[in-house]
């Protein structure tokens, strides 16, 4: 064997962070993802020890064997390792840096033969439709929100979860569920998606830092819409204050608009509602009830038509 090279100092994770820039760029992650190293895994938000206890429990029914999972925008984080050695061995993983699929797939072809390593951006996947049964995100959607460059390709990346997701499966995505990330995630799984939100366990600490939260959204057979539903207590939440206070406001808006809909109110369908979940029939309202539907796409000009039923018919 022979003699071991003697290891020059990593760098620190916030000097590698600085490196990248725009968490949007390919060309930055291959970059960030030589200087760490194959063996140097970076875990965004907590740990696997933090997050199994709440992440097994949502992984069973289902033989594991059968299950198919994905993990989008992979980097090199053990997570998908870690899923793997708990018994759940159909996992693909995708992400657009070819440094790290090479890296990650050198790593585990070994020990974990059956886990699969793909080249691919997850704002344009090439799956057929309904193909998976969980798609596990960890940071992934956060990091391509970045406030400054706009929604765009959270949007993206979101209609494609609901592409390829089978009805009853489910999209498990940690986040640090800012006020901007929630806005948009919250509307795009408003017809025919539970929502449940999970507050990740914290090592103790005097000083309150970023908590990592799941949100679990299962894909129904239906046009039902439900309030969403968190796990707990949001006023003694022990995280960074501006934090809380983004996530309790995101919450408690899109639950009144919820609850509004329930309620009676007027409803609000987009194209992209009717199209991918509500599936709402415009020529069978209930008397004096009124129904707003905006056409255009997302980030182009949008058109609202009102109607009012008259029993039978718009």
């Amino acid at each position: 064997m022979g003699k071991k090279k003697a290891q020059q100092p990593s760098p620190s994770s916030d000097d590698l962070l600085n490196t990248l820039g725009d968490f949007t760029s390919k060309e930055n992650w291959d970059s960030f993802f030589t200087i760490r190293g194959s063996d140097d895994s970076f875990e965004w938000y907590a740990e696997w020890t933090e997050l199994q206890g709440s992440l097994l429990p949502l992984l069973q029914g289902a033989p594991p064997s059968s299950l198919q999972i994905l993990v989008p925008g992979c980097g090199n984080s053990r997570l998908s390792e870690h899923v793997y050695d708990a018994g759940f061995h159909a996992i693909t993983n995708i992400d657009f840096s070819k440094v790290a699929i090479s890296d990650m797939l050198r790593r585990n072809v070994r020990d974990r033969p059956n886990m699969r390593w793909r080249v691919m951006d997850m704002t344009q996947m090439q799956f057929t439709n309904e193909t998976f049964d969980v798609i596990l995100d960890k940071g992934g959607l956060d990091a391509l929100m970045e406030p400054e460059l706009g929604s765009k390709l959270g949007y993206q990346y979101l209609s494609e979860v609901r592409r390829i997701l089978k009805s009853g499966g489910k999209f498990i995505c940690l986040t640090l569920a800012e006020s901007h990330v929630l806005g948009l995630l919250f509307p795009k799984f408003r017809f025919g998606w539970n929502i449940s939100i999970y507050a990740i366990p914290q090592k103790p600490s005097s000083k309150p830092n970023l908590q990592t939260f799941m949100v679990v959204a299962e894909k129904e057979n239906s046009s039902l819409l439900h309030e969403i539903i968190s796990s707990f207590n949001h006023s003694s939440l022990v995280c960074n204050r501006d934090q809380a206070i983004g996530l309790c406001e995101a919450f408690e808006k899109e639950n009144q608009i919820r609850k509004e809909y329930l309620d009676g109110a007027d409803i609000i369908y987009s194209l992209e509602d009717l199209q991918l979940g509500a599936k709402g029939d415009l020529t069978k309202l209930n008397p004096g009830h009124r129904i707003q539907l905006t056409l255009g796409g997302h980030g182009c000009s949008k058109y609202s038509y009102k109607a009012t039923g008259n029993g039978s018919s718009v």
